[in-house]
């Protein structure tokens, strides 16, 4: 069912009454509200701004201030309001590069080519910066005090035994010397180190290190080097020998006994440069010369036949001028060095110098002597390996590449 809205009569309207008029009011100031400027795209300039009108009264809130320009590096946003589309994000396999300004990607660390980053004046990071305390400079471990000669002057009044122990510090080789090679064997130096009590050693020790005449660490006890040359030039030739015999004492004492033990070979290591400073080719002391071929004999167990070759030579040379070649001591290195050559591959010269000590020991020590019957085993086993070795009648055989039929 539809109604039609009819429009009412002439007469209707009369009987009604005509409506009452509406007053007339005078137009009042309009009102300018502030407009939200809209968003424009990154290409679009910036609109300008509407003149303001005089006529206006004041709003109760200032009017928006205007947006800076969307070009703005400070305010720019990753992506286009204008359009609502955002670029494509770069792809994770390459990595961030330079955009065409120079200036590299957010995220980018920065380069050694780089300017530092500058704070502004009065800022936190400057102040915290030339607040900080300098941090305290440490003395390099090589260098000595800075009066060495008055440090070494203190010294001797406050500690005599403490100047010895430098003493002997100075002879041996710059390596860190053990702490135990001084505090096991102190009765047999003499005094005032000589009396000084095991306890009583790190008090001598302290003496130094409070002069920065030594430093102590984990490996042990080390003197600097100016320090060192400074002593000795103090001392002269004469007592630098006594300090140097008195030092291989120590050091002879506090090897191990076992040699082919690996368990012994890191304290073989640490005391190899000492027995080698204590100058043993020229020591009369037949315990340093002892522990000299020790020092061979462990390097071979170990595998280090260039050492051992180098160090032989030196001992043989030294104690067959100052021993004689017939000497015990000197048939035992020769053997020893003889066994260096064969682990370096140098089999003519081994088995050379074989022949002439076997021949020595015989002559000295007897052909039943258990030396000569070692070096004679040695002697066999080169033998072996050139491709020949004596029969039981004496004669020799020949050689395994030689045995064999020619065509």
């Amino acid at each position: 069912m539809s109604y039609a809205y009819a429009h009412p009569a002439a007469e209707e309207v009369a009987a009604m009454g005509a409506p009452d008029p509406v007053p007339v009011t005078e137009p009042g100031p309009a009102v300018r509200l502030p407009s939200v400027p809209s968003p424009r795209p990154a290409t679009d300039p910036p609109a300008a701004a509407d003149p303001p009108d005089p006529t206006a009264p004041a709003a109760d809130h200032p009017p928006a201030a205007t947006p800076p320009a969307v070009d703005d590096p400070a305010t720019r946003v990753p992506h286009s309001l204008g359009n609502g589309t955002a670029p494509a994000p770069p792809a994770f396999d390459d990595p961030p590069t330079a955009d065409t300004t120079g200036e590299e990607p957010p995220g980018t660390p920065p380069s050694a080519s780089s300017p530092p980053e500058s704070h502004p004046a009065g800022s936190s990071a400057q102040v915290a910066r030339a607040d900080a305390p300098a941090l305290p400079r440490q003395r390099d471990p090589a260098e000595g005090p800075a009066d060495i000669t008055g440090a070494l002057e203190a010294l001797g009044e406050r500690s005599p035994a403490a100047a010895q122990l430098l003493c002997l510090c100075a002879v041996l080789h710059p390596a860190p010397v053990p702490v135990d090679v001084f505090t096991r064997s102190l009765p047999i130096l003499p005094r005032p180190l000589g009396g000084v009590a095991p306890m009583q050693f790190n008090g001598l020790v302290a003496a130094l290190v409070g002069l920065g005449l030594a430093h102590r660490g984990s490996q042990g006890l080390r003197v600097p080097e100016p320090v060192r040359e400074a002593v000795r030039a103090d001392l002269g030739e004469a007592a630098t020998a006594v300090c140097r015999a008195y030092a291989g004492s120590l050091v002879a004492a506090a090897v191990p006994d076992q040699v082919a033990e690996p368990s012994s070979w890191p304290r073989w290591a640490v005391l190899a440069p000492h027995l080698i400073a204590s100058d043993a080719a020229h020591s009369p002391d037949p315990v340093l010369r002892a522990a000299a071929c020790s020092l061979v004999v462990s390097l071979l167990h170990r595998g280090k036949a260039r050492p051992a070759r180098t160090i032989a030579t030196e001992l043989h040379t030294g104690w067959r001028e100052t021993l004689g070649p017939d000497h015990p001591d000197t048939l035992r290195c020769a053997h020893e060095l003889a066994r260096s050559l064969v682990a370096a591959g140098a089999l003519l010269p081994a088995r050379k110098l074989l022949d002439e000590t076997i021949t020595r020991l015989a002559g000295t020590l007897g052909a039943t002597h258990p030396q000569t019957r070692v070096a004679a085993e040695t002697r066999r086993g080169v033998l072996l390996r050139m491709g020949g070795a004596p029969r039981a009648d004496g004669s020799r055989g020949k050689a395994a590449h030689r045995r064999r039929r020619q065509p």
